[in-house]
């Protein structure tokens, strides 16, 4: 649980910041440093997370973060997702909070834009499918859902590609392309440009 006293502080500075910010122009962000305790962490490591979270760094260049287990995140990862916090733990501690809390995740401590439920479980059933079956491209998962028949598992995220000579291919929407391939760390290049694509 994090520590009131820390809480009221950081929204006394807050405040106070919200009184002088007409006349000074500064950029003060709230630190917030939560003492490591090995039972929480304990049960932060224990907790599960199955969320895709779209996050943008200054220069506006978006990345994909998987959040399944919050442990596992990189410093990186948790200085892109959470606005507050001084450390790693103090880090891993309000998106535990937040994510544990069986409520709408809140904008002022988690940064970025989370992906769907729906989106969130087709991408996660595309990768196994990558994985499972030993691929190495990611239009080796396309033809293993044509074969099988199995499309309309992924209502959300499919289309109809076109490249070049090559029209209505089936596969996936760009902007879920990008988030597999940032997933399982995979390049598109080599692959044929896609000139268009249509949702159905």
């Amino acid at each position: 649980m994090v520590d009131s006293a820390s809480v009221f502080g950081c929204l006394f500075v807050t405040m106070i910041y919200k009184h002088i910010q007409a006349s000074v122009t500064i950029n003060l962000e709230c630190v917030v440093k939560i003492d490591y305790d090995v039972n929480l962490y304990k049960k932060i490591a224990n907790f599960s997370v199955n969320e895709v979270v779209q996050v943008s760094n200054r220069k506006g260049r978006r990345r994909s973060i998987p959040i399944t287990n919050i442990t596992k995140l990189s410093w990186e990862d948790l200085q892109s997702l959470v606005s507050v916090g001084s450390d790693k733990f103090s880090k891993m501690v309000f998106l535990y909070e937040e994510y544990s809390g069986k409520r709408q995740v809140s904008a002022s401590v988690i940064k970025g834009k989370p992906l769907s439920a729906d989106e969130t479980d087709e991408i996660n059933e595309y990768i196994k499918i990558f994985r499972e079956n030993g691929c190495t491209k990611h239009y080796e998962v396309n033809e293993i859902i044509t074969q099988n028949g199995i499309w309309d598992r992924f209502k959300t995220i499919r289309s109809l590609n076109d490249h070049g000579e090559y029209k209505e291919i089936a596969g996936i929407q760009p902007q879920y392309f990008e988030i597999v391939c940032s997933i399982l760390k995979i390049s598109g290049e080599k692959g044929l440009s896609l000139d268009s694509y249509k949702k159905y």
